[in-house]
């Protein structure tokens, strides 16, 4: 059959800013509101260099059906220079961009092949002899959901082609919005060798032996719920069961959740000396290379960021709660804001400060030694650990904390005007109403 070399990627969402927030310099303004399509040229660019045979593009290119001039038309140039390298560029649209009535501003290049949204279309990728290499099979959104399980229709003729399938989906079977399915699922469909998927905005791979299922996630995260390394992986076939999956970095700004301990620090009294904690540790970020959560080669001639959006968060029991932050917190978050984005947001790469969270606490005496003389701090431990372990309870907590909150069926179970609970966030909060619980009945017992 021949090597087969393509790039994975989606949800490139066109038109959606950098959601930073504050005051930024016109020069950080302009890397904010651009990375987005510094990522795209990212993937042409690595499309151009690996050489591929073609690139998939998984749904939701543009962040709403209102399709931007601006964006559409960098859209078409960026295709256009795949055109001129003959690479063919295979589309399905998803839940932020159905293909309903929208019309693009500007003509797609003839080497794109976007696939409609009334049935599975397949697409056949040839040699330059003419042969057959590869099938390509996809289905696009033609509403912003898809409660159908249209990855049944996914078919393939019986041959020795690699099969390759485009879907937009959550991955939960329990969905009615974005085609409701499970890995099983895609797993039991017969003669399909890759599951190229779109919605879910953390490079993941779902399954690692054929047939593959994987996101390759958001090109560029747009605030602190897409932190970290984002990019597109890089597909190359051998055969038909032997698949080598490699990630490409492509996002200019990293978003990132920085948590310094103030647990039994010495010295520190002052704001200036929080300061200089969070600067200590920014160290750590210049000096260590970004990674991803995946178990498969970075590559990208070494890639470097342009600069970091960081979000701090100051936890941990210290003598300086009761005398400085219990009472100061807002204040005192702005003022470190300012004096960091003052210190750092100018550097190269830029290291700009988004916020400052304070998690911390009055000292108390160690857990330990309350367990063992405390039976009420026994039973508030017992009930954190309690809703930790049992998936019920943890529901029926977040049904307690009011209807803006909702604890999400899969990541892209994103919904408006309310706010996702999810496990990391819940144990957070988890963690802080304990630490508070304990607090307050330790005070209450001193004041006895």
């Amino acid at each position: 059959m021949g090597n087969i070399r393509f790039i994975h990627t989606g949800d490139l969402h066109l038109g959606s800013p950098l959601k930073a927030v504050g005051k930024i310099s016109d020069r950080l303004q302009k890397s904010l509101m651009d990375s987005s399509y510094r990522a795209i040229e990212k993937i042409i660019e690595a499309a151009v260099e690996y050489d591929v045979d073609f690139v998939l593009m998984c749904g939701d290119i543009y962040d709403d059906e209102a399709r931007s001039i601006r964006g559409n038309r960098f859209f078409s140039d960026q295709l256009e220079i795949l055109a001129k390298e003959n690479i063919p560029v295979f589309i399905i649209y998803g839940n932020h961009d159905p293909i309903g009535e929208n019309v693009n501003f500007f003509k797609l290049p003839k080497n794109v092949i976007v696939l409609g949204a009334e049935d599975v279309e397949m697409h056949e990728v040839c040699h330059v002899s003419g042969r057959p290499k590869a099938r390509i099979l996809g289905q696009s959104y033609g509403s912003p959901s898809e409660s159908k399980k249209i990855h049944r229709n996914y078919k393939p003729p019986v041959d020795d082609l690699v099969n390759i399938a485009m879907l937009h989906t959550g991955l939960d079977p329990g969905s009615n919005a974005y085609v409701p399915c499970s890995p099983q699922e895609l797993k039991e469909q017969s003669d399909i060798h890759y599951w190229a998927l779109g919605h879910i905005h953390s490079p993941t791979m779902v399954s690692d032996r054929s047939p593959v299922i994987s996101y390759p996630g958001i090109p560029q995260g747009r605030d602190v719920g897409e932190k970290g390394l984002k990019g597109c992986f890089l597909v190359e076939f051998t055969s038909p069961d032997d698949i080598q999956m490699k990630f490409i970095p492509t996002s200019p700004v990293i978003w990132m959740v920085r948590e310094i301990s103030i647990e039994n620090k010495q010295g520190l009294e002052n704001m200036d000396h929080l300061m200089d904690l969070m600067i200590e540790d920014s160290r750590g970020i210049f000096d260590t290379p970004p990674g991803v959560p995946l178990d498969c080669p970075i590559i990208g001639n070494g890639y470097k960021p342009e600069g970091y959006v960081v979000r701090w968060e100051i936890c941990g029991r210290h003598p300086i709660h009761d005398s400085l932050i219990s009472d100061n917190q807002l204040e005192i978050a702005e003022a470190l804001v300012d004096k960091m984005n003052g210190h750092l947001a100018s550097s190269r790469p830029y290291l700009y400060t988004e916020g400052v969270k304070f998690r911390t606490g009055s000292p108390i005496p160690d857990l330990e030694t309350l367990l063992e003389r405390d039976e009420t701090i026994r039973t508030l431990l017992e009930i954190r650990n309690n809703i930790f372990e049992d998936e019920n309870l943890k529901e029926e907590a977040v049904s307690t904390m009011g209807e803006i909150w909702y604890k999400p069926r899969s990541e892209g179970d994103l919904r408006e005007d309310t706010f996702p609970v999810t496990d990391e966030i819940f144990d957070a909060i988890l963690e802080d109403a304990f630490n508070m619980a304990v607090e307050r009945v330790v005070k209450e017992r001193e004041n006895c």
